[in-house]
């Protein structure tokens, strides 16, 4: 497979008309992270974004920041941390998970996936954060969409929609991102030895409260057993993580160390919280256990029940249960029909996140579609990318 380097935006218009010229289908990647992500690529070329890098511009004070689309999140995480700043989305490193622990991926490589961390149910994901965009689509135009601020918009909202896209509608070039004002204060509680479906109803009471909590996680024992010194346990973890204001922080950390304190209830603070979440987001105990993974998006109430009808090995539950991560054993199915089945019945979404190449190419790796939704994504495709040059197959088969 030809690699094609490319440094700016013409560059980039210029090696998709070659490839519509040809008939040449792009893989595009940036740093190369997320490959194993989505179905497997079939195409001529690699499109290498990478070298789309560097800091455009950065208004602190506005709260505003526009990056090339290649710039490492290391980078974005320097630059932002200088001004006390932070991404709303607490975009993870899934770089170690995938298989690349010696590379961080791109800012491009996280919108088009629409990657987020623990803190998603409280601030929202990328597509709340990208404020506007310059990408180059199959025709080889270079173009433009949103702007710097956060307005309604008529007719579709680019931003919002290639967010979650991995790069099947054409490569970022160029990105506006929404940034926030870093915590002043971050303290954890956490809770040992309750069952799933004890652990998911106090998160729930807690996400349903007017206390700000920014992360509600419970790991199941065979992960939380993975964590070093005192925090690592085999009857499983529930943390609740509350950030801002130190005033308001402590009393909300009271307030609940007093109400669970028959439980046992234990604060974690600065360092020890942050590594906490970080490994949470970064999917870091997941990684230490063999098997494949699935991601499932659910509504909250009905996290435990679906658990219980897959049976995984271990789990991680985010987001008061809204977002589940399962661990199943490797089997050449992936377990598709299974865990299809219970998340639909559940009104939930699946993802195939790990697994092999040739288990993601048979089984597909997002929820199936039904006809209308199929017919609207190809009809979106379709005006994006006629041609179907980028990321053939990446999403489902022919998209």
């Amino acid at each position: 497979m030809t690699v094609i380097w490319v440094y700016n935006a013409q560059e980039t218009a210029d090696a998709v008309k070659a490839s519509l010229s040809d008939g040449s289908k792009l893989a595009l990647r940036g740093r190369d992270t997320k490959r194993a992500l989505g179905r497997p690529v079939e195409a001529e070329h690699t499109l290498d974004l990478s070298r789309l890098a560097g800091a455009i511009r950065y208004e602190p004070e506005e709260l505003i920041l526009t990056v090339k689309a290649g710039t490492p999140m290391m980078d974005i995480d320097l630059m932002l941390r200088e001004q006390r700043q932070i991404l709303p989305f607490e975009p993870p490193d899934w770089g170690p998970f995938f298989g690349a622990p010696d590379r961080r991926g791109t800012i491009g490589g996280i919108l088009a996936a629409d990657v987020c961390g623990p803190r998603r149910f409280k601030t929202g994901g990328p597509r709340d954060s990208l404020l506007g965009f310059v990408a180059v689509n199959g025709f080889g135009e270079v173009y433009k969409a949103g702007g710097k601020v956060v307005k309604n918009v008529t007719g579709y909202d680019l931003p919002k929609l290639m967010c979650g896209s991995f790069g099947t509608l054409g490569p970022l070039v160029e990105v506006t991102l929404k940034v926030l004002p870093a915590p002043e204060r971050e303290d954890t509680i956490i809770l040992r030895g309750l069952t799933v479906p004890e652990a998911l109803r106090i998160l729930r009471g807690i996400a349903g409260e007017p206390l700000d909590a920014t992360g509600l996680s419970h790991l199941s024992g065979e992960l939380a057993q993975h964590l070093e010194g005192t925090l690592g346990v085999a009857e499983g973890l529930t943390a609740i993580r509350f950030e801002g204001a130190r005033e308001a922080v402590e009393e909300r950390i009271a307030l609940l160390m007093e109400r669970h304190r028959r439980a046992g209830a234990r604060r974690l603070g600065g360092d020890v919280s942050r590594d906490l979440w970080r490994r949470i987001g970064n999917l870091d105990l997941l990684h230490r256990e063999p098997g494949v993974v699935w991601r499932i998006a659910a509504p909250p109430f009905a996290a435990a029940a679906i658990a219980q009808e897959i049976g995984p090995n271990a789990a991680q539950y985010d987001w008061a249960g809204g977002l589940l991560w399962l661990l199943l054993d490797d089997a050449p199915h992936a377990h598709a029909s299974l865990v299809r089945a219970v998340a639909s019945r559940h009104n939930a979404q699946s993802a195939l996140i790990r697994a092999s190449d040739a288990q993601r190419a048979q089984y597909g790796v997002f929820q199936p579609q039904d006809e209308t939704l199929a017919r609207l994504t190809r009809d979106v495709k379709a005006a994006f990318d006629p041609d179907a040059v980028f990321n053939p197959g990446r999403m489902y088969q022919g998209i």
